[in-house]
C-alpha cells in the first residue's frame, strides 16, 4: 500500500509514499510552506492502493535533461561499436 497527504483546505494531494512517514513528512512541509505551520482543518493521511510501476511509466515523458542524456548515451555506445570494429 501507499500513503498520501491531502489538505482540505488548499485541495492539496500529494504524491504517492510508500511508508506513511513519507507522506506526513510532506504534511510537515506542506504546512510550513503553504500555512505558516498551522494544521488545516481536515488534513489527513490517506491510504491508497500502490499504482504498479509498469503503468506509471506508460504515462512517463522525458524532460530535457533526459532527451539529452540518453542521445548522449547513444551516441557513445555507437561511437564504442565503431571504434571496436575499426581499430
Amino acid at each position: 500500500m501507499a500513503f498520501t497527504y491531502n489538505c482540505t483546505r488548499c485541495g492539496t494531494v500529494s504524491r504517492p509514499y510508500f511508508f506513511r512517514a513519507g507522506a506526513e513528512g510532506h504534511g510537515v512541509r506542506h504546512r510550513r510552506r503553504r500555512h505558516d505551520g498551522d494544521y488545516p482543518v481536515g488534513e489527513h493521511i490517506q491510504r491508497i492502493a500502490w499504482i504498479n510501476p509498469f503503468a506509471r511509466a506508460a504515462g512517463w515523458r522525458p524532460s530535457g535533461g533526459d532527451a539529452v542524456a540518453a542521445a548522449v548515451a547513444g551516441l557513445l555506445v555507437l561511437w564504442s561499436i565503431w571504434h571496436a570494429f575499426t581499430n
